[in-house]
């Protein structure tokens, strides 16, 4: 299991309430935010450490603290679990009580990925040996409430340290409106081109494909969401999204059979696969809100952690 495969879990079923309140608590060093969840991990200060170290000189205008909570987010802690593992469990239980602890992370993360500039592309993220398309019906509509990592090179996930080319697999192909590119603030650099989507993104399943060779497709639009899902860690930031450029649509299910080659493009990646039958079947710009401005939200005070595991 890896980020760009921890999908699995999301619960699609009914939407769960707005994660809110974490934008009320006052920033702290990334030290002090992840002692509230330090119980989940072992030795976790040590990362903490090395991400900081590595992180002095942040992009982006970010804050040192907030690209270390990027930087630390992508470990891959030696002993399990990983911070994104615990964190998106968290993001993805219905008892919103058991976010409480992860507010003062939160606020540095969701600040650190507000800052970066949003990009409109079509990105790839998915899960070896099952198949999802059950799951992700034509036309149905959803929220992911984890952090979704992506990449916008599909042949990252094509290696055998993700999804490889052979047996059961379900790829994500997803037009995303409000991307994070977060190589400038990641453990493995640019190397992964990893794009991250924000806890609470909204979606719309346009299309699927199903291959001869175990390989599920799955289509993915980002929509404008109905709701605010998850608030935003600063109270003057509106959504402004940035128009898709030149986005990879797949081709949609055809009722008929087609026993032509499938050329699926994605910038200079060319992927030809042979079809089965089917069956019928910015944050990127921040906008300054011109309205009065709210008066001063209360700070949330977290006890220190008892020892006590979340």
């Amino acid at each position: 299991m890896s980020r760009y495969s921890d999908v699995r879990d999301e619960p699609l079923a009914k939407f769960l309430s707005p994660i809110k309140g974490y934008e009320a608590t006052l920033p702290i060093p990334l030290e002090e935010s992840i002692s509230f969840v330090s119980d989940f991990f072992d030795g976790i200060r040590d990362y903490v450490f090395v991400a900081k170290h590595n992180c002095k000189y942040p992009a982006d205008g970010l804050k040192q603290d907030e690209s270390a909570s990027i930087y630390l987010y992508t470990m891959q802690f030696d002993i399990e679990p990983s911070l994104y593992k615990i964190l998106n469990s968290a993001l993805r239980n219905k008892n919103r009580q058991q976010l409480k602890p992860w507010f003062p992370f939160l606020k540095l993360f969701l600040s650190a990925l507000y800052k970066i500039p949003s990009c409109a592309k079509t990105v790839w993220r998915g899960i070896c040996n099952v198949d999802l398309s059950s799951m992700y019906p034509t036309g149905h509509k959803f929220v992911w409430w984890g952090v979704s990592s992506c990449t916008s090179n599909l042949e990252v996930l094509n290696s055998d340290q993700f999804l490889g080319n052979h047996g059961m697999r379900t790829l994500f192909s997803i037009e995303c409106r409000n991307g994070k590119p977060i190589g400038s603030h990641s453990y493995f650099e640019n190397k992964e081109h990893e794009v991250i989507l924000m806890p609470g993104s909204y979606f719309e399943v346009m299309s699927q494909l199903n291959l001869e060779d175990g390989l599920h497709i799955i289509h993915l639009k980002e929509m404008e969401p109905p709701i605010t899902f998850v608030k935003p860690p600063f109270a003057h930031l509106t959504p402004t999204p940035k128009p898709m450029e030149k986005p990879s649509i797949l081709t949609p299910i055809m009722s008929k059979p087609n026993k032509q080659p499938l050329s699926m493009k994605n910038a200079d990646h060319v992927v030809s696969v042979k079809t089965k039958p089917q069956t019928t079947q910015h944050y990127s710009s921040t906008k300054t809100d011109n309205s009065p401005k709210p008066k001063s939200i209360k700070s949330i005070h977290i006890k220190p952690p008892t020892g006590k595991r979340y």
